[in-house]
């Protein structure tokens, strides 16, 4: 019996070696400079602004004040927002800072729903090159339209922006988060531009050409748009660009709870997106198809990873039974492993803010509660195996005192 445990860990164990390994070699090239695909170009796309938002009044302004002053043509771009389920003035508030409205014209449940309300009505009044999407909350840099342009003028149709945060150092779990969206950008994303692949959409900072939308529509089913639309693009042949240049700032959950709660939709999403997507990537026969694919399977690994550490509880169990001393060796060597691998964590956390120029002094809450934040997540993801993806929640958002740049 013994033996038998032994080789389903040592098999399942080197599974989850080459799968990790295949994560680490795209983490690795990602460590290469960062430097723009998109050569700088005279102003010249006619772009528009999106924002869904629901009960946003507090924040919705901030946005729409940081959009209305980008360093790019005024006549080149509209600020739109769209209003749905909302029961504030969300809409009165983005008016007045300088967006037009759009209201969806259909029942929506999900942002997924009213974008596709909103691009269809929209290329129904007027012509735009492409749509840019954020998220109420945000606060987009001053130089995104034109990295949006140049993106778009060099060959571009759908491209995602770097993702940073305003509120990093807030307490532990916006550091935590914060540091998750770095290590994306850098080592996701940014690794896959250096080997030519597809990066991922990240829900905002994001632009589609109008020419793509009209080819593919915008028909997501499930609560991660952002994932859903990326395997579209990449079984209608087009890759998700990496706009190193175009910045957006995020506000990261502060609340435990709401961080657990928006990574397991995440997780969710990822699970219903495997039903429509996971064979018909597989199918693609491509790197890109592949890498999607192992995404949206993350919870058959997330099972496999399991397994060896159930066999390996077990067979601590039946040594001990046999010889009690081996017990206390093993659970000694049990601890050593968890503290090496929350050192390692730690250590790795520290290297993505050294390596995107943060704050690490500043840091400090996230940086050493990166172990925890990562345990929680993974538990968290098991409560969405366990009892089913969970519904959209809403999030309380916080206006911010100064541009997150200043923070930095």
């Amino acid at each position: 019996m013994l033996q038998i445990l032994d080789i389903i860990s040592a098999v399942l164990g080197g599974l989850m070696g080459a799968y990790g390994l295949f994560y680490a070699f795209i983490a690795i090239v990602g460590l290469k400079k960062r430097k723009s695909d998109f050569q700088k170009t005279a102003p010249s796309k006619r772009i528009a602004a999106i924002v869904a938002a629901r009960n946003e009044e507090g924040v919705i302004g901030q946005l729409v004040e940081s959009l209305v002053k980008q360093d790019y043509p005024r006549e080149l771009f509209d600020v739109i927002v769209v209003p749905n389920n909302c029961s504030d003035d969300t809409a009165g508030a983005a008016e007045r800072a300088g967006a037009k409205i759009v209201n969806v014209d259909v029942p929506v449940r999900s942002k997924g729903e009213a974008l596709k309300s909103a691009f269809r009505q929209i290329m129904e009044m007027e012509e735009y090159d492409a749509f840019a999407i954020f998220d109420a909350d945000n606060i987009v840099h001053p130089g995104y339209m034109q990295a949006a342009n140049d993106a778009l003028n060099g060959g571009a149709r759908i491209a995602q922006g770097y993702r940073d945060s305003k509120n990093p150092f807030d307490n532990w779990v916006s550091g935590c988060s914060s540091i998750f969206y770095w290590f994306m950008n850098r080592l996701f994303n940014h690794g896959r531009r250096i080997l030519g692949q597809s990066a991922q959409l990240n829900g905002t900072g994001f632009i589609v050409a109008t020419s793509l939308l009209k080819e593919t529509g915008f028909d997501t089913h499930t609560i991660t748009e952002d994932l859903e639309y990326t395997a579209q693009c990449l079984l209608h042949g087009e890759k998700v660009r990496w706009m190193d240049d175009a910045i957006t700032y995020d506000e990261q959950p502060e609340s435990l709870w709401d961080a657990l709660s928006q990574r397991k939709r995440w997780f969710g999403g990822a699970w219903q997106c495997k039903k429509y997507y996971f064979k018909d990537l597989l199918r693609m026969r491509t790197f890109g198809g592949y890498d999607m694919a192992l995404i949206f399977g993350s919870i058959y690994f997330m099972i496999l990873g399991s397994i060896p550490i159930v066999t390996s509880v077990i067979s601590m169990f039946m040594y001990a039974l046999e010889e009690p001393i081996w017990a206390l060796e093993l659970i000694f060597m049990a601890a050593l492993s968890g503290l090496g691998t929350a050192v390692a964590m730690i250590a790795f956390a520290a290297f993505v803010c050294l390596i995107e120029k943060k704050n690490v002094k500043k840091m400090w809450k996230g940086i050493i509660t990166f172990p925890i934040f990562m345990a929680l997540w993974m538990l968290a993801n098991w409560s969405c195996i366990l009892m089913g993806p969970p519904k959209w929640k809403p999030i309380k958002h916080k206006a911010v005192e100064k541009f997150p740049a200043e923070n930095m």
